[in-house]
């Protein structure tokens, strides 16, 4: 830029200096602008004055869910109040003493209405929340309850409610009442401690409620508005007599101004250009600043906050105000540290702990209070200022922590990990491969995994494996490998690609576990479940077959004794033989029913048995059976009592295995009662629409540790030895298939000396509605 040649720029400066202190002072005295932000101010502290009114009514009808726009409305009153207050920005000591006796006034009734509004606040939120505590606590209280209390509580809340919409003295004095009811009765332990906590809140809601009229009353009678218009008067006043005088000055500044303009205008042409190159030079490097991802600040030759851009701020959102224009470095970096921001500052080791010393140039790490970290470099520039510098590096410090994580918990896996490149050769093998293999990581590094290959798997296995991973798939099987020593083991492994961020497949992890143990045992378990099926097997067939072998002869038997019995081809002479006939044909017969039950168990065991099904007549069928044992409760001198319902639907089952589980349990409950009991059959349809038949006797009972073993076959609760009654052992065997088969189910309940009692149940799906 040239230079103005001559003193004129000097003289039109001089002469502009000395317009400018002239009108200073003016308007210093003057300060219309001022006094028009003041009345702007005033009215609208006016505005907020009647707005908080409102709000506070709101909060106090619970209107409000939160107190935000109470909180805003207070903080901007303070502020403009606070202005007000303020000698430079303000009316205060502007006009005149009584003007500021009356804000002062202004400013004491505004605290006072702001520590009313709080208590209301604090008390609203009282009893907001005994209001909304109240009715679920009552109703825990009263579930299910029918007494007087519950009467009581109900009128309780009812009252209390209608109070916090209507107070008065009427419905205060009824709450009073029923809390002294409450009071007075007799009531438990827990019920007094449920009902006294319920009454505590009460009497917190009756409180709040008294402590919110008497602040709204003093609320309401505070002057506030009458004050602030008393201000405005006195300030309209005095500012309409200071535009006369101002209106005159300005006339005759405008006349020098011009000329001035005149002389101005060719220096600040030649100005424009210097002004321009130095603005466009700022706003490219403040672009340049916020553009950039990492946090910049400058502080300049003093020390003091010029510039930071949005990074930089964001980084340190929670220092508040503290990140202000003009702020020092040293008190910016206490503040920080003070209020938890800088949790910690870690120095190289030779840069000491003097925080203004990193700013010479020293990087260092600060950790923030939130967990996160950041790189922080304070830089000297030639002008004598500072250049900090906030790098966030907090993802970079947990990629390695995970890192770190990873790898210890890797090296410490119980399982063998090895890492190989994408042409197969290894790279990595942690502790456990070295344990399983006996190959230390130096060995087995750069070694392919054919190392510990025990030769086994074939060429179509390996190129299978390859061609999954490969594709980016994870193999899963089986290895029988070879240790450094030559002994063999088994391992089960899992092989997957590992990927970098575009999706290329870098290396290939094998996770393996040691099976040797685990295929040993399911060897030996294979082996013994064969063996205990062959035996199984082989049983039932032999029971099978002589089952089979023995009826014909016992069915000759059967038939020649019944035909002696009979005496079919004449007396006999001797009477005992007819005797001995009966008691052999009662005698095959017993056989015959047992070789029978052989022959079922065989069929159930060997999932051979078919149930035929057909519509069963189960009342009928409960009759025949309650006919065909009743013969052997009389001989045994024992009750027997049948109740079949009427209506009970037909059942769909095989009739034969149904009247076999009948018949079964019924005699049962007879060879186990001793005499003079009782039993109870019972055929009835439940709620849920299942048939249900029951047994219930008085015999001896059964421990609770047979009930289960008795249903399986030749089991019973007496030995050979020791029972005083005979029998296979086959009948609840039987009686639990045969209803397993028909989709029903089996229950037993008994006590020792006192009886036993069996319950069958049939789903409805078996039922046939009529």
């Amino acid at each position: 830029m040239t230079r103005t040649s001559g003193p004129l720029p000097f003289l039109l400066l001089a002469a502009t200096a000395v317009l400018v202190l002239v009108f200073s002072f003016q308007t210093r005295l003057m300060d219309l602008d001022r006094h028009s932000a003041a009345a702007q101010d005033l009215l609208h502290l006016k505005q907020l004055d009647t707005q908080l009114d409102e709000q506070t009514l709101k909060a106090v009808s619970l209107q409000l869910m939160h107190y935000d726009s109470i909180v805003g409305t207070v903080a901007r009153m303070k502020e403009l109040n606070e202005k007000l207050h303020n000698p430079t920005t303000g009316l205060y000591g502007l006009i005149s003493p009584a003007l500021n006796k009356q804000l002062n006034i202004f400013k004491s009734y505004m605290q006072t209405k702001f520590d009313l509004v709080e208590s209301v606040k604090s008390r609203t939120a009282i009893v907001r929340n005994t209001i909304n505590y109240l009715p679920l606590e009552i109703a825990r209280i009263t579930a299910h309850r029918h007494d007087p209390q519950t009467v009581d509580m109900h009128r309780l809340l009812s009252a209390l409610l209608f109070h916090n919409i209507t107070q008065s003295e009427n419905s205060r004095l009824e709450i009073l009442d029923i809390i002294d009811d409450l009071k007075n009765a007799n009531l438990t332990a827990t019920d007094r401690v449920a009902i006294d906590k319920v009454l505590v809140h009460v009497a917190a809601n009756l409180s709040a409620n008294d402590d919110i009229a008497k602040s709204m009353t003093r609320l309401t009678q505070l002057p506030t508005t009458e004050t602030l218009d008393d201000i405005y008067e006195t300030h309209m006043t005095f500012t309409v007599e200071r535009i006369r005088n101002a209106n005159t000055f300005r006339v005759v500044l405008l006349v020098l101004t011009l000329i001035l303009f005149a002389g101005l205008a060719f220096a600040l042409m030649r100005l424009r250009k210097a002004h321009d190159l130095s603005e466009r030079t700022s706003r490219q490097f403040r672009d340049a600043a916020q553009s950039i991802g990492e946090g910049f600040a400058f502080f300049d030759a003093e020390g003091r906050l010029s510039f930071w851009n949005a990074t930089f701020e964001k980084l340190h959102a929670d220092i508040g105000d503290a990140l202000t224009r003009g702020v020092t470095f040293v008190d910016f970096q206490q503040t920080c540290l003070e209020r938890n921001i800088y949790e910690d500052l870690v120095f190289d080791e030779d840069a000491g702990n003097d925080a203004m010393r990193q700013a010479l140039g020293h990087p260092y790490i600060i950790k923030f209070g939130d967990g996160s970290w950041i790189l922080a470099s304070d830089s000297p520039m030639a002008d004598g200022g500072t250049a900090s510098v906030r790098i966030d590096i907090t993802a970079t410090k947990h990629a390695e922590e995970q890192l770190r994580k990873l790898s210890r918990a890797v090296e410490q896996s119980p399982a063998s990990v090895m890492i190989t490149d994408t042409q197969g050769i290894i790279t990595y093998v942690n502790p456990k491969f070295e344990d399983a293999t006996g190959y230390s990581a130096n060995e087995a590094i750069g070694q392919r995994p054919q190392l510990i290959s025990s030769g086994e798997k074939n060429t179509e296995e390996y190129e299978q494996l390859w061609k999954t991973i490969t594709s980016g798939g994870e193999w899963r099987g089986e290895f029988h490998n070879k240790r450094k020593d030559g002994t063999l083991f088994w391992e089960y492994a899992s092989i997957s690609p590992i990927k970098n961020e575009r999706g290329e497949i870098t290396s290939y992890v094998a996770v393996k576990e040691d099976i040797t143990d685990r295929k040993k045992v399911i060897s030996e378990l294979m082996t013994a479940k064969e063996q205990a099926e062959m035996a199984s097997h082989a049983k039932t067939q032999f029971l099978a077959n002589m089952s089979h072998e023995l009826r014909t002869p016992l069915n000759a038997i059967i038939g020649f004794s019944e035909m002696i019995k009979e005496q079919m081809f004449g007396p006999i002479g001797n009477d005992n033989y007819v005797e001995y006939s009966s008691n052999i044909l009662t005698s095959g017969q017993h056989l015959l029913g047992v070789i029978n039950d052989i022959l079922d168990v065989s069929r159930i065991e060997t999932g051979t048995m078919v149930i035929r099904d057909e519509h069963i007549d189960i009342v009928e069928l409960c009759h025949t059976c309650l006919d065909m044992v009743k013969p052997q409760a009389e001989f045994a001198k024992l009750a027997l009592h049948g109740t079949v319902q009427d209506d009970l639907p037909k059942l769909h089952g095989d009739a034969v295995r149904m009247k076999q589980v009948i018949l079964n349990l019924l005699s049962n409950a007879i060879k186990f009662t001793p005499q003079g009991g009782k039993i109870d059959f019972i055929a009835h349809r439940e709620e849920d629409g299942a048939l249900a038949l029951i047994v219930r006797d008085s015999g001896y009972g059964i421990p609770e540790n047979k009930r289960q073993s008795i249903l399986e076959p030749f089991e019973q609760v007496s030995d050979i030895y020791t029972r005083n009654h005979e029998g296979s052992g086959m009948g609840l065997f039987l009686v639990n298939s045969f209803v397993t088969l028909h989709g029903g189910s089996l229950e037993i309940d008994s006590e020792i000396d006192t009886g036993t009692t069996v319950t069958v149940r049939f789903p409805i799906e078996r039922t046939i509605a009529a």
